[in-house]
């Protein structure tokens, strides 16, 4: 039965949206008129924030792609003969892969949101007006 409902969409745009749509006419709701906005503009600026906040990808290629990064040392180090390698263990060279590969995919990780967060702020100065609009809207939705 729980195939048959529709998928609802929760990311940011469709939220803003929706709650617009649901409280539009409700009493005290932000007016775009008041916010000097128009409708295209709102949608626009929605359009591009989203697209900012879809760029990391989807949560299950994020684990693929940083899990491929962490294999890479592992291979790496599988190439050299332990005689070559400090160490004289196939454990430790294990154990120092995955350590290596881990930093190396948490290192991207934090530099990719680094870059989302800077696009996310960089639209919301560009367009304050349409960030206070929208805080209105979802703190009326709470």
């Amino acid at each position: 039965m729980k195939e048959l409902q529709p998928n609802i969409a929760t990311d940011f745009e469709h939220r803003v949206n929706r709650t617009i749509e649901l409280h539009q006419n409700d009493r005290g709701f932000p007016n775009m008129e008041a916010y000097h906005l128009t409708r295209e503009e709102l949608d626009s600026y929605l359009f591009d924030y989203q697209a900012a906040l879809d760029s990391e990808g989807t949560a299950k290629q994020q684990q693929t792609i940083y899990s491929i990064i962490a294999l890479i040392p592992i291979l790496v180090l599988s190439a050299f003969p332990l005689s070559s390698l400090p160490w004289e263990s196939d454990s430790i060279s294990v154990v120092v892969g995955i350590a290596i590969g881990g930093g190396i995919a948490l290192s991207i990780k934090g530099i990719r949101t680094l870059i989302t967060r800077s696009r996310l702020k960089t639209i919301r100065e560009a367009y304050p007006d349409i960030a206070e609009y929208i805080k209105a809207v979802l703190s009326f939705e709470e």
